[in-house]
């Protein structure tokens, strides 16, 4: 097993990790929420990150009950938000040299 893979969980575990039943990993999969590597359950790999995007999204359809399809659109513009705010921060930085904030 290289060092890649070492740093990835299965698809066992992470239904494991997330303490959610198979067939609602495959559902988040299905919606684009998260995207792992490999062709089939068997095979599929997941990042820490997609583990903790994973229970991210577990987490808002068991707390507030939204749908799938909803937790793609709510993590996609939380996405963008972020990087919004990254780039502001950045953008603001720049600015300060030329203006006293």
């Amino acid at each position: 097993m290289s060092d890649q893979q070492a740093t990835y969980l299965s698809f066992s575990e992470l239904c494991l990790q997330t303490g959610v039943a198979e067939s609602m990993v495959v559902e988040i999969i299905e919606q684009g929420i998260v995207e792992p590597v490999g062709d089939s359950p068997g095979e599929w790999l997941f990042s820490p990150a997609m583990l903790v995007l994973t229970k991210k999204a577990v987490r808002l359809h068991r707390d507030l009950d939204v749908n799938w399809a909803g937790i793609a659109l709510a993590i996609e513009l939380l996405n963008e938000v972020e990087q919004l705010r990254e780039q502001n921060r950045y953008l603001q930085s720049r600015l300060s040299r030329f203006v006293d904030l």
